[in-house]
């Protein structure tokens, strides 16, 4: 588990050795609300899938929680949540790059 971290942590020292690099980016025009409502909506700016020797690692950059729909804000969509809460681990967990699932 500690390489793997390492090897994250270390993701643009990989590109070097990766079998193959994908970064997935939103389309569109960027927007920022700086609202204080209820934020439930997690989006992120990139992805970025890298794989060495058949295991990946991802990397997720510029995660915020938004008030409206993620493709709205020409941001990829991460998760819609039903609590202040879940939205707040949601981006815990897109900020450390730990998806529950892969797309």
């Amino acid at each position: 588990m500690k390489y793997r971290m390492l090897l994250l942590s270390g993701l643009l020292s990989v590109f070097a050795y990766a079998d193959y690099v994908e970064v997935k980016s939103a389309s569109g025009t960027s927007s920022y609300n700086s609202s204080t409502s209820n934020k439930l909506h997690v989006c992120y700016d990139k992805r970025i899938k890298v794989v060495v020797e058949g295991d990946m690692y991802l990397g997720y950059r510029g995660c915020t929680r938004e008030r409206y729909k993620c493709k709205s804000l020409g941001k990829v969509h991460f998760g819609k949540y039903p609590s202040s809460s879940k939205a707040s681990a949601a981006l815990n967990r897109c900020l450390k790059s730990r998806p529950r699932f892969v797309d």
